[in-house]
């Protein structure tokens, strides 16, 4: 896939000069590793720069290596060591930033590094001129993009007033399709203290490289941590497809993040309506990703919201409420009075069967008698009517809080 970064005749006036100035292949990649760009070859060309040359993409592992290296977090010029395996000679690689963000990677092939001090210096000085060019021409290939993602933002928000104004953009601009379902996925990742790729740049490039989000009907922005994904559609994705495309999401963040991530949490959120409900789905999502991330009883990454039942409802609540103090106080004299945990998940499993005795205790693998037992401890230690419904559903909301709040060391 190309790069949807523009780079206009000034930008590849300013890569040419450079390349006969040096004698050298250059190259602009976007912030992916695709190519946007490249000067014409002078006979040091490797196997990567034939293939991103023909195919106009040096393909995703190749992007996974350069940014494995920190490239993404770079400022100024580095060197970039080569590999033998993937094709690859070293280059000298240098950032390019426009206003806060990072918009391209230009490249110098440099196998032998024999790049001298004043010619790195002159790259340096070139590469702003390239950065600042670029940025001009994509505001101007492009002039409502800023626009467009603050109305993105504002069409998600669960202010009324901005979503009115949001929906009045999309509507004059129909740059959303106006589609009766909206999914929504929220991704969260941290990284792996030895990540060398910064977690913005991993989220663009893992979302971008699964759902090739340049489509008319998807849209997404990043955060600093977190992303937002936003797809429009006339029948509801299926669940087993948005759960395939948040698997590879995830995947490819392991692969730029570092195997040792293990906080990348992915919350779904579903519903109808067209663009005015967008933001019912996004707040879904949100709290599917607080499920993923606080309910001790999940351990997918993977979170649906229409799956979560009451915890859906519990997880509503503000973080102030989902405290240790909220969970009710017979529960919390079980739990005191319990210190084997089976009196707990003794009721668990009794609330949890509808307060069958037989599937209670073909769940606990336990004779009839013994269930019996367990439930008059039960009775003694909390207080509670195990026949009252009002008791069975406060103490079986309570669990589904022991789930989410931080037990007191």
């Amino acid at each position: 896939m190309t790069s949807p970064i523009i780079a206009g005749a000034g930008v590849r006036s300013l890569v040419d000069e450079l390349g006969e100035f040096l004698g050298r292949s250059v190259v602009i990649d976007d912030p992916a590793v695709r190519l946007i760009c490249a000067s014409r070859h002078f006979g040091d060309e490797d196997t990567v720069r034939i293939r991103a040359m023909l195919d106009r993409d040096a393909g995703d592992e190749i992007g996974r290596f350069v940014l494995g290296q920190g490239a993404a977090r770079w400022h100024g010029p580095h060197v970039l060591e080569g590999s033998d395996a993937l094709g690859l000679k070293s280059r000298l690689c240098v950032p390019l930033y426009g206003p806060g963000m990072l918009i391209g990677l230009l490249m110098v092939i440099d196998a032998d590094q024999s790049l001298t001090s004043a010619e790195i210096e002159h790259i340096a000085k070139v590469s702003r001129d390239i950065a600042a060019q670029m940025y001009t021409d994509s505001l101007e290939s492009d002039p409502q993009q800023v626009e467009r993602r603050s109305a993105l933002r504002d069409l998600l928000t669960r202010d009324a007033q901005a979503r009115q104004g949001a929906l009045a953009y999309f509507e004059e601009s129909r740059d959303l399709p106006a589609l009766d379902s909206i999914a929504v996925t929220v991704v969260a990742a941290d990284p792996a203290e030895d990540s060398q790729t910064p977690v913005d740049i991993a989220l663009r490039v893992a979302i971008d490289t699964v759902t090739r989000i340049h489509s008319k009907s998807t849209r997404v922005y990043i955060a600093e941590d977190s992303a937002v994904l936003l797809q429009v559609k006339a029948r509801p994705i299926e669940r087993s497809e948005l759960a395939r495309q948040a698997g590879q999401i995830e995947s490819e963040l392991r692969r730029l993040l570092g195997d040792a991530s293990s906080s990348t949490c992915i919350g779904i959120g579903t519903t109808t309506g067209g663009l005015a409900n967008a933001f019912v789905a996004r707040h879904r999502a949100d709290i599917a990703l607080k499920a993923a991330r606080r309910v001790s009883s999940i351990t997918d990454t993977v979170v649906f919201w229409h799956e979560l039942g009451v915890d859906a409802v519990l997880l509503d609540l503000p973080d102030t409420s989902l405290v240790w103090t909220t969970v009710p106080q017979p529960l919390r004299d079980l739990i005191d009075a319990d210190d084997s945990g089976k009196l707990v998940k003794t009721l668990r499993a009794f609330l949890d069967n509808g307060g069958s005795i037989a599937r209670t205790a073909t769940t606990l693998h336990m004779h009839r008698t013994s269930l019996y037992y367990r439930l008059e401890q039960i009775r003694v230690a909390s207080g509670i009517d195990l026949d009252s419904g009002n008791d069975r559903l406060l103490m079986h909301m309570g669990l589904h809080l022991l789930d989410i709040v931080e037990r007191p060391v």
